[in-house]
């Protein structure tokens, strides 16, 4: 269950970072290469992404991968 509590966080930071830059689900997802319902997934922490997932979100977004990972 504890799991769960920071996969909510992280989805939350990555959520937060995408409406900061003003991108929909689908944009996201084509400018990182991703599957968008894995993003949506993601995004309501019912997912555990991988780094290499983090980190071609951080580059669509412009942000360093550390940002998802605050105050978890």
């Amino acid at each position: 269950m504890r799991g769960n509590f920071y996969y909510k966080r992280l989805g939350n930071n990555i959520l937060k970072w995408r409406k900061k830059r003003n991108l929909s689900q689908h944009e996201l997802a084509t400018l990182s290469d991703t599957d968008r319902s894995y993003l949506a997934e993601v995004e309501e922490g019912k997912a555990n992404p991988s780094l290499k997932f983090l980190n071609k979100l951080a580059k669509a977004l412009k942000v360093d991968v550390s940002e998802f990972l605050k105050n978890l």
